[in-house]
């Protein structure tokens, strides 16, 4: 039980930045930032780098939402919610835990959207055969995988966890997919 409070840490980040997402998206807010691709159009072999479906809406959103939350997170930690801690950092430095967590998501996310436009794979999509099942697989453990990266310096959590956040992205991502279609936010959950 220790182990699921401790995640924590990792979890209500990418939840509330999710939920913020969903409502930015569903309402249109910030429609500046919507049209506004991070690759800004650029092209690779004719091909874009990692289309409009990557916006600097996604990334303040996302990196925005899970700084603050790392920082209540802590606050609440520190006065009236005693979770067990995973990583001393976020509890002393929640502002820059928050901001690899959400770079981490959004950097994370942009080389499989670079390898998918590259060989022909469009927005959203996967593929077919045996390479939309890889795409698949890496599309739900593709943010998690930066997360770690970036949290490297600062924590480097044992093997196991890893496994298991694995699991729980490999359920958790899909689920999350389906609750954007549920509200007619994306075409398909794969």
């Amino acid at each position: 039980m220790t182990l699921v409070l401790q995640l924590l840490w990792l979890a209500i980040p990418v939840i509330v930045s999710g939920l913020v997402h969903l409502a930015v998206l569903k309402l249109d807010l910030l429609p500046g930032l919507r049209a506004l691709p991070i690759d800004g159009k650029a092209m690779f072999r004719g091909r874009r780098v990692f289309g409009d479906n990557k916006t600097w809406r996604g990334a303040v959103v996302t990196i925005t939402t899970m700084t603050a939350t790392a920082w209540a997170l802590a606050k609440l930690a520190a006065c009236c919610w005693q979770l067990p801690t995973l990583v001393p950092f976020a509890e002393t430095n929640p502002i820059a835990w928050g901001l690899l967590l959400g770079t981490g998501y959004i950097a994370g996310e942009l080389p499989n959207s670079f390898c998918k436009r590259q060989i022909g794979i469009g927005p959203g999509a996967s593929g077919q055969g045996l390479v939309g099942r890889v795409f698949w697989v890496v599309d739900q453990l593709d943010s998690l995988a930066g997360m770690l990266l970036l949290a490297w310096p600062v924590w480097q959590p044992p093997l196991a966890l890893v496994a298991l956040l694995v699991g729980v992205m490999l359920v958790a991502h899909p689920l999350g997919a389906w609750i954007m279609v549920l509200f007619g936010l994306k075409d398909r959950v794969g």
